[in-house]
């Protein structure tokens, strides 16, 4: 692509992202989100935890409906939308969001093939607008308000492109937000990779110490109450959860299993096999030089193990496009990572109460509460199938030299 073209291209996709964030908001009651009004709940509860917390001291109690289940270094995270005039807040939110979706795909597809940037750029930004537009849980993302987008490019940048003493921190940022990108860290630890993950585990103490300090209150009760005394999970042991949540546990509450088929360690337990059969399944990939792929299973057994895995947790699905790419669009492995992306344009949210009951209806509500556990989970299991495609794009890692002897004594080798 000749040079003027490609900054055409460019600022053609930043425009665009601008734009789609604008039509987010106006919207949003109609073409953008559909059937069901999200309006930005999550995100305006989050504002109310903050007042709550200067008022009180205290982000964690009451612990009712939109309850702040966070880590408490997340308030560090959060507390600059108190800065947001409340009438652009939306906006803003949403328009970050989007730029945080186009800088991970930009940050992967700068890892496959070294492109011109302005190239890189607005094929990002147009992929994040049209993600924005077909798949579910990028719309539901920017919906409700949520994280995972932000979370996402931290993981992308921290798995794929930086290099140095500062690899690590990024994925100590994401979970101070939330635990489950932790699984990187176990990851970096099953890769023998001890420094991004020491370094990852000092940024969350360290983060979560700081909010301590500050909010000695919160950090009390987030402990005591939240962690020991178990209000998250019982706030998480819900119909609703059984019905909406894509996760391992969720799986096992539902048809053909009921609510009580297996108790909560049972679930636990099954939850971590999958999550060993995903941590052998990156590693695998990793080995090919196939880092992409290796980070979008982590990314889904990161979702799918947690207690919960709503919707808007699959923000990444767009990731599955570059994965198929890294593939040269060949492979099991392609194909059924192309065919979930598909499968993560409908919108799942408007089939899963259906009514009345007939064998119609419930036949397509299992299926709409299952299609993104089975479709992730068939990525999972196709992951074993791949092999080493004939030209590879990525460079090799910066990290292979050091890590050669640990892999020399692999199992897996």
């Amino acid at each position: 692509m000749a040079e003027p073209v490609s900054v055409v291209f460019a600022a053609s996709g930043l425009v665009a992202l601008v734009a789609m964030a604008w039509i987010s908001e106006h919207y949003a009651h109609g073409y953008f989100i559909g059937h069901y009004d999200f309006l930005l709940k999550d995100l305006y509860g989050r504002l109310a935890n903050l007042q709550n917390l200067r008022a009180t001291g205290n982000i964690y109690l009451p612990f009712g409906y939109q309850a702040f289940t966070y880590p408490p270094a997340a308030v560090l995270f959060f507390w600059p939308i108190l800065w947001i005039p409340l009438q652009h807040l939306w906006l803003a939110w949403n328009l970050l969001s989007l730029a945080a979706l186009a800088a991970a795909l930009a940050g992967a597809i700068n890892s496959l093939q070294a492109l011109r940037p302005a190239v890189v750029i607005g094929s990002a930004c147009w992929a994040a607008v049209i993600s924005a537009l077909v798949i579910q849980p990028v719309v539901e993302c920017l919906g409700w308000g949520q994280t995972a987008t932000f979370l996402l490019l931290a993981v992308v940048l921290d798995m794929l492109v930086t290099r140095g003493p500062a690899k690590g921190v990024l994925v100590g940022l994401a979970c101070a937000v939330k635990i489950y990108p932790g699984v990187f860290i176990l990851a970096w630890l099953w890769r023998r990779q001890w420094r991004p993950a020491l370094t990852a585990i000092i940024t969350v103490v360290s983060l979560n110490a700081v909010a301590w300090v500050v909010w000695p209150m919160s950090g009390s009760s987030y402990w005591h109450d939240v962690v020991r005394g178990g209000l998250e999970l019982r706030k998480l042991a819900s119909a609703v959860t059984a019905f909406a949540s894509s996760s391992v546990g969720a799986a096992l509450m539902r048809p053909p299993f009921h609510e009580y088929s297996f108790t909560s360690s049972e679930r636990l337990l099954v939850s971590a096999l999958v999550l060993v059969v995903g941590f052998v399944a990156s590693h695998r990939l990793w080995r090919l030089h196939l880092e992409v792929s290796a980070m979008v299973i982590l990314l889904i057994v990161s979702t799918i193990c947690a207690p919960v895995a709503w919707d808007h947790y699959f923000a990444y699905s767009p990731m599955f496009v570059v994965m198929a790419w890294e593939l040269e669009w060949k492979g099991v492995l392609a194909w059924v990572g192309l065919a979930a992306t598909l499968v993560m344009t409908v919108p799942w949210y408007d089939f899963r109460h259906p009514h009345p009951h007939t064998w119609w209806t419930v036949t397509y509500a299992f299926s709409a509460r299952g299609a993104i556990f089975f479709v992730v989970l068939a990525i999972l299991i196709a992951s074993f199938w791949q092999k080493r495609p004939g030209m590879i794009r990525t460079a090799p890692r910066a990290d292979a030299v050091a890590t050669n002897d640990a892999m020399a004594s692999d199992p897996l080798a």
